[in-house]
């Protein structure tokens, strides 16, 4: 079968059925922090900088949920690749006891010591009053997204995209009249500011995880298990979940802690510096954000074909979805150049800060094809096909042996301008592409983790 080719119907299929919902629900999710920062954003930089600076500890949150759940789907859906569901109920078990387990830190440390959390990245007194306050209140809906984040994920795994999608528009329409509400006292509601952008998330995620548990069970989809099939892990099951899951863990953990580290050297370089970066990762991840999810419907897809034992046409899908990330990469890089100017409009910002962000985001749209390579090939085709361990290498290496050393030689050894450590912090995503590009001729991306599962199938295809 041609890699280039627009006649399989097949694989258009799929993508339009898998990697179009995740995609949506990719936008809307990263729709609720634009939606923040665009209407904090009319409260002044300190008021960005604090929101950016308290997501950044929720971001570390939600990589380890990503992380337990991720690696979980990578056997959901090969599982559900032989239409086992007896395996991917407790698969999805595991995956909610593990995320509600690593809530319960997460959730204390934000609720108890936020001004600490936020005095770690800056010393400017209003950000750190602001982001505590912010911080302080979204804590508690951390383990509604464990729940959430688990079923979800799961979701994909099984070809039940759509229910996500359908619980986070909810979640989304909430929280954007909520935030215009509660911040600037808008239809009878208080003027609360920073805290009413806090509190429409907290009923925000209440709605989104409300409805997506309704949904799955009442119309008793794959997932709507009882408590029992949840339980009843034997040794050998456990072992063939960490197997996949444990390097996908340890991966987002230090990557998180590793691009967190970003964050250090921004506040270096000043709050206009932060305010600049929370600004265009808001916009540069709405872009992004639309190929993670084609990387994860990419990685639900490959994953699929190998637990149906079809590697050889996952080769084909995999390089075919290589050479698409290529062409959406030129074209997304210009699509950043040309909206950026009117976001920032959207922010009542200095104008040092607007110079700033004008210079950064030429540097933003020259990476961007790179930044799409990695999504396609390493969240989707190697961590999709089982190969965890070179993925947890270039995604802990990355930002460990060339990004962090590139970020403190810019600033504290050449003192540079934001723009310029920007390009070279992006020089890990070129090698990134570089190496994932040849993992995937390699062939030695594909790991058919449920081959000899012991777990009964029922086939309800």
């Amino acid at each position: 079968m041609k890699i280039l080719t627009f006649k399989d119907k097949r694989y258009w299929t799929l993508l339009r059925k898998v990697a179009v919902p995740i995609t949506l629900q990719n936008l809307i999710f990263n729709s609720f922090t634009l939606v923040d920062n665009i209407l904090v954003g009319g409260l002044g930089e300190a008021n960005i900088a604090a929101v950016g600076i308290a997501n950044k500890f929720t971001f570390i949150f939600m990589l380890f949920l990503f992380g337990i759940n991720s690696g979980a789907n990578i056997l959901s859906a090969q599982y559900w690749g032989k239409r086992d569901i007896h395996g991917v109920r407790k698969v999805l078990g595991l995956s909610l006891f593990l995320g509600l387990i690593v809530t319960i830190p997460f959730t204390l440390i934000g609720l108890i010591f936020p001004r600490f959390i936020i005095g770690f990245f800056s010393n400017d007194v209003e950000v750190i009053k602001q982001g505590a306050i912010y911080l302080g209140i979204i804590a508690v809906t951390y383990p509604l997204n464990a729940i959430s984040s688990s079923f979800s994920m799961q979701s994909r795994g099984v070809g039940r995209a759509n229910v996500p999608l359908y619980s986070s528009m909810a979640g989304f329409c909430a929280n954007a009249f909520l935030d215009y509400a509660l911040i600037y006292g808008k239809f009878g509601f208080p003027n609360l500011g920073v805290k009413g952008a806090a509190i429409a998330t907290v009923v925000a995620k209440t709605v989104e995880c409300g409805i997506l548990l309704y949904i799955t069970y009442s119309r008793k989809y794959e997932l709507a298990a009882k408590f029992k099939e949840f339980t009843g892990y034997t040794k050998e099951f456990l072992l063939r979940f960490m197997h996949p899951v444990l390097p996908v863990i340890v991966t987002e953990v230090f990557w998180a802690l590793g691009v967190s580290g970003y964050t250090y050297f921004y506040g270096v370089l000043g709050t206009e510096a932060v305010a600049t970066v929370q600004i265009l990762d808001v916009v540069n991840g709405l872009f992004l954000a639309v190929f993670m999810g084609v990387g994860s419907g990419i990685g639900a897809i490959v994953g699929n074909l190998i637990g149906a034992k079809e590697e050889d046409l996952a080769q084909v899908y995999a390089k075919r979805s290589a050479a698409l990330s290529v062409g959406f990469g030129i074209i997304m890089s210009f699509g950043l150049l040309l909206i950026a100017p009117s976001f920032l409009k959207l922010f009542a910002i200095s104008e040092v800060t607007k110079a700033i962000a004008e210079k950064t985001i030429i540097v933003y749209a020259c990476f961007m094809t790179v930044r799409i390579i990695n999504q396609f090939m390493i969240v989707g085709v190697c961590r999709g096909g089982g190969d965890t361990l070179f993925t947890a290498m270039l995604d802990i290496g990355g930002p460990w042996l060339i990004g962090l050393p590139m970020a403190y030689l810019g600033v504290r050894v050449l003192g540079y301008p934001l723009p310029i450590v920007m390009a070279m912090i992006q020089i890990e995503e070129v090698v990134k592409a570089s190496l994932s590009i040849w993992r995937l001729f390699s062939g030695k991306w594909i790991r058919n983790l449920v081959e000899d599962s012991p777990e009964g199938v029922v086939n309800i295809r």
